[in-house]
């Protein structure tokens, strides 16, 4: 292999401007990385600033939904305890109802009761009243009887003085 000969290269001033557009290329290669690496650093920060606005952006969710559960809970409570507030209602209104049932019934045996004693009260004042009639029409055939026994008594007592009579007449006239 043949070496060809550059006469620049072996030029000290020549050497001088290779190396320094060497070095200018170094700089500009050098400059070049670190703005890439700026970039990348602050491509980096950006997608860490965007991942830490998700994260907490995912929290915010994570805290509304559990804001949500809860206020969801606490419906699903307070409609147990409204459900379980109406059932006893409920059950209250259905007592109530049965008392007054129970009430209804107990008055109307009560009324029935009463017109039985009114009934009974009226029978017993007509049987009062039919022995009444009994009593005093007994007592005026009682008199009626005593009279007729004092009318028998006195015929009987006339019978016995004309008996007397005859007897004594008969026995004068002997």
């Amino acid at each position: 292999m043949t070496q060809t000969h550059h006469p620049q290269t072996h030029d000290p001033v020549n050497r001088h401007e290779a190396h320094s557009s060497e070095l200018e290329d170094l700089r500009r290669c050098s400059e070049a990385g670190r703005n890439r690496a700026e970039e990348v650093r602050a491509g980096a920060e950006r997608r860490r600033e965007a991942a830490e606005e998700e994260r907490a952006a995912s929290f915010q969710r994570q805290v509304e939904a559990e804001g949500a559960r809860l206020i969801a809970e606490e419906g699903r409570i307070t409609g147990e305890a409204q459900r379980q507030d109406a059932e006893e209602t409920r059950t209250l209104n259905e007592d109530a109802r049965r008392s007054a049932e129970v009430v209804r019934l107990a008055a109307e045996d009560a009324r029935s009761a009463e017109e039985q004693a009114r009934l009974l009260h009226e029978a017993t004042r007509r049987f009062a009243e039919e022995a009444r009639l009994y009593a005093e029409r007994a007592r005026a055939d009682a008199e009626r009887m005593r009279a007729a026994n004092e009318e028998q008594r006195q015929i009987l007592e006339e019978m016995r003085d004309t008996v007397r009579r005859y007897e004594a007449l008969l026995t004068r006239n002997g």
